[in-house]
């Protein structure tokens, strides 16, 4: 296979998303700080900082306003330190020698430093200290870099950051200097999916921090949780025999729109029908994936980024009860009888069946086989989805992302038989299933193209070259003058991509203002309704015509807005402005602004409770 060769921006998270956090604002001391020399020593000492083979450990280091940081040479050759801005100089550091300097103000203090004599033609050596007042503490809510960098990063740049639609993050890969790489996390970069992060609330210290991690080895150890861990979490929040018998609010349980507040920890709950916020779900950390109880209208389940899984009720809009399927996750389905959930895993690399009445854990599956090449490798689970057996059968279908296979798990045995399928592609990633459930459309994102997968044979049946790094969501697929079409948005292009279900060919190619995320439609709205919150500007929303497959309407208000979402009858779409923090309502026939709701925090993906009633996959 040729890989492609991507010069991407560094972070992202989907199927949207990076842990961006309001930290405490610093100043940045660069100039005028207070210049101290102290004395080094050969002697064995204490030190926060080790220059060895010719890098230093660690590259940028969080510390208290306060602080004698003391660095230690333990190359062979000498080095003099010096602070940008006249922060600091060391005198010149033989090897083993000490210098410390007292960080009394707080800042951002990048630094160098020369071998004496430095060799010709090599660039110095480069780190940072982070100044504040509780160090690591003040930055991204208080968890650690690497906490952060496996939230939301991982998604793109592999847990361990071997790489995935985006590039390796290790030092080997990273050839330029410090400050390409904080320019690329700070402003992205411009038509890929890499946004600016310093736009998006993220401090100059936190893309620092980020900028040490990715300098540094990644340590290669990996994570458990496994079924007596999951049983331990299991969390009854509320006595389901004491819930009311209807629902506690006015509206409409099957036109109900859950909203994701991605920083809020919480589910905005907003009437489809008049438009009208009816309260806040309490979740975890990003809510990730929603699955609807097909069986029934009161229950919906959550998965959360850090792994939490919650059993919803939309009677009262609060959570009963609560487990934790992993550690870092993305997927979940439901069975089409109501009695199984499917959650998948990034970390560690399994799959979890749960009782979805009780929550309690069934059984957990490793993630892992041969990759295209032939290779064991562990690998994140990409998406679950289910399959109605009124239609091919009782499956569960997940896709293992660095392994290249898609799994079919038949939940109607007690043993939960797997049935794979090997050589799919390169990072697999989103799905859905046609109308029939017949045929199972996945995208292979380092391939660029979406695999047809016969669900009842088990067999890949094509693929279909769409564009660079499709990216379908949740699916689109509609008929029009008889004919069944589906589509996809692409996360490396402004493009939209449509092609016939019954022969797999391509219809059309739609170009856009840059690549999207997310793309949805309806039987009763005449439009396919594709974001593109990659582009420049980020606030734009196609409306293509299911017959035409000619651009209608462009929608431009907005900050960075995403993730349209259709009422139940097709009359409005909903659409989030994730920085604008509020989410617009138009007439979804003349593109009509019919109201702005607020109350919501940075507000993302939008799910509609007639979800349940598709069956695009659970």
């Amino acid at each position: 296979m040729i890989k492609k060769a991507i010069v991407w921006g560094l972070l992202l998270t989907l199927t949207l998303t990076f842990a961006i956090s309001r930290a405490p604002a610093v100043r940045n001391a660069l100039a005028g700080a207070n210049i101290t020399y102290l004395p080094f020593v050969s002697l064995a000492a204490n030190y926060d900082v080790l220059i060895d083979d010719e890098a230093f450990t660690p590259h940028v280091l969080a510390v208290r306003t306060g602080t004698a940081v003391t660095w230690k040479n333990g190359d062979n050759v000498a080095y003099t330190l010096v602070g940008e801005n006249a922060a600091f100089t060391s005198p010149e550091l033989p090897p083993g020698a000490l210098f410390s300097w007292p960080a009394d103000t707080a800042g951002i203090y990048p630094y160098t430093a020369m071998s004496n004599p430095p060799p010709e033609g090599t660039p110095p050596l480069e780190g940072a200290l982070i100044v504040s007042e509780n160090g690591a503490a003040d930055w991204f809510d208080g968890r650690t870099v690497t906490a952060a960098y496996q939230d939301s990063c991982g998604g793109c740049h592999g847990s361990e950051r071997q790489g995935g639609i985006g590039p390796a993050l290790v030092p080997g890969r990273l050839t330029e200097n410090d400050a390409f790489y904080f320019d690329a996390i700070k402003n992205g970069r411009p038509g890929t999916i890499m946004p600016g992060w310093g736009n998006l609330g993220l401090s100059d210290a936190e893309i620092w921090l980020l900028v040490g991690l990715i300098r540094s080895e990644p340590t290669g150890a990996g994570v458990t949780w496994g079924l007596d861990e999951i049983a331990a979490s299991h969390t009854v929040l509320i006595d389901e025999g004491t819930l009311p018998i209807t629902a506690t609010h006015s509206g409409n349980l099957d036109n109900l729109m859950l909203v994701t507040e991605r920083e809020a920890q919480s589910i905005a709950v907003i009437d489809g029908d008049t438009h009208t916020l009816l309260g806040h779900i309490g979740a975890s950390y990003r809510a990730h994936g929603y699955a609807f109880d097909p069986t029934t209208d009161r229950w919906v389940y959550n998965i959360g980024r850090d792994g939490w899984l919650f059993k919803i009720d939309l009677y009262t809009l609060q959570a009963v009860t609560k487990v934790r399927a992993g550690l870092d996750s993305r997927g979940l389905a439901i069975s089409d009888d109501g009695n199984y959930l499917i959650a998948g895993n990034y970390a560690p690399h399994t799959a979890v069946i749960l009782d979805a009445h009780t929550l309690q854990p069934l059984k957990v599956v490793a993630t892992e086989g041969y990759n295209p090449e032939g290779q064991w490798v562990q690998s994140r689970v990409a998406i679950t989805s289910d399959v109605a057996p009124t239609l091919v059968g009782p499956y569960f279908i997940i896709a293992l992302k660095e392994a290249g296979q898609v799994w079919r798990i038949d939940y109607s045995q007690p043993d939960f038989p797997i049935t794979k399928l090997e050589n799919v592609g390169h990072i697999l990633h989103d799905g859905f299933l046609s109308p029939d459930n017949g045929r199972f459309y996945l995208a292979s994102q380092e391939d660029d193209w979406i695999a047809v997968i016969d669900v009842a044979n088990w067999t890949l049946v094509t693929q279909i070259q769409t564009g660079d790094t499709p990216h379908p969501g949740s699916g689109a697929v509609w008929e029009a003058n008889g004919t069944a079409y589906g589509a996809t948005v692409h996360a490396g292009e402004g493009l939209v991509t449509i092609w016939n279900l019954a022969d797999n060919q391509i219809a059309a190619q739609i170009p856009t203002s840059g690549p999207g995320l997310f793309i949805r439609t309806h039987e009763q709205n005449p439009y396919i309704w594709a974001d593109t919150m990659f582009g420049q500007p980020p606030n734009q929303i196609y409306a293509i015509d299911k017959e035409t497959f000619t651009v209608t309407h462009v929608i431009t208000d907005g900050l960075m807005t995403l993730h349209p979402e259709l009422t139940e009858d097709g009359q409005f779409v909903y659409i989030s402005d994730w920085q604008g923090e509020v989410v617009r309502v138009y007439d979804a026939h003349t593109f009509t602004l019919i109201t702005e709701v607020g109350g919501v925090t940075t507000p993302t993906g939008i799910f509609n409770t007639v979800r349940r009633y598709e069956t695009l996959g659970h």
